[in-house]
């Protein structure tokens, strides 16, 4: 008999959950299903940096989500761009960043907005599906998906008609079509 009140105390309690929830986080709940132990207790997850590549290409949505809504540390870009090794001014304007306003904003130690995080989160996801892609290709011993990555979005690609990949991640449909040409490279059906 316990057993059977207890699970109607927790339906009860998600009934209330919800009923507390506004439509856009019963959305996420849909899609994303319960929150994990530590988003119960209202603890928060560790911290990652857009230069954990990896992390940031296997995070769940949801933690991608909450780090651009937190905006990503304009310090943060300066390593992104180091790692990559792509001139500053090239990188910030296919981004369409202003260097001065990130200049501004790592000298106050402040946040990037929303949008300008979604980017930069963004590009570090590309570095980390390339990593994911050698990892599982065989041997990525002296790989460096950053450098790859940086070289290979400034060149010339003939299944974008010649324009460069870095011609198309200040918008997410960009990254997007950017993501699913590496796929396509993976799998052979580059064209």
């Amino acid at each position: 008999m316990e057993p059977a009140t207890a699970r109607v105390t927790s339906k009860r309690e998600v009934k209330s959950n919800l009923d507390q929830m506004t439509p856009e986080e019963k959305l996420l709940r849909a899609i994303f299903g319960e929150p994990s132990e530590p988003e119960r207790r209202g603890k928060r997850k560790k911290t990652v940096s857009v230069s954990d590549f990896e992390e940031i290409f296997r995070a769940p949505a949801w933690q991608r989500i909450e780090m651009i809504r937190e905006g990503i540390s304009a310090r943060d870009v300066k390593h992104l761009q180091e790692r990559l090794g792509i001139p500053q001014s090239v990188l910030l304007e296919s981004l369409r960043m202003s260097i001065a306003t990130l200049n501004r904003k790592v000298s106050r130690q402040e946040n990037l907005s929303p949008e300008d995080s979604e980017r930069v989160l963004g590009v570090s996801k590309l570095v980390g599906q390339v990593t994911e892609m050698v990892k599982q290709s065989g041997d990525t011993q002296g790989f460096d998906a950053a450098s790859w990555l940086a070289g290979w979005l400034q060149q010339s690609v003939p299944a974008l008609g010649g324009a460069r990949p870095l011609d198309f991640i200040d918008t997410l449909e960009g990254q997007a079509m950017v993501s699913q040409l590496l796929a396509r490279m993976q799998s052979g059906a580059y064209s």
